[in-house]
């Protein structure tokens, strides 16, 4: 599951190490391999900064998008999702900017957050 979870693509062919030590990096072979296995057209994963908001790698094949511009604050990126219309299904990006939020420290709200669950 972690892989799944965590594994990033890469421009080189087949698998190897990713920074993080969680997961793999994997090439548009194993992507092009996973589709056909699964009968699918296109894999979206999220969990990746990418500057413009989203990354369009292996062909098309594989649409990188992240929803959290400026992502903690520093960063600068700006934020995507996609949309996929009826009835052709192709992925129509949308992209947007930061917005003004409260001054609020780098993750000062997770631990009230937690405080709900005990």
């Amino acid at each position: 599951m972690c892989e799944i979870l965590w594994s990033n693509p890469q421009p080189n062919p087949s698998r190897g190490p990713r920074k993080r030590n969680v997961g793999l990096s994997f090439g548009g072979d194993v992507t092009k391999r996973f589709l056909k296995d699964n009968n699918l057209d296109l894999v979206v994963p999220s969990h990746e900064v990418k500057d413009k908001g989203y990354e369009i790698e292996h062909d098309g094949k594989l649409i990188t998008v992240f929803s959290a511009p400026n992502y903690h604050d520093p960063m600068g990126n700006k934020g995507a999702f996609i949309r996929f219309e009826a009835p052709s299904m192709e992925p129509k990006i949308v992209t947007f900017s930061v917005v003004p939020h409260l001054d609020v420290k780098l993750m000062a709200y997770g631990s009230n957050f937690l405080r709900m669950f005990s």
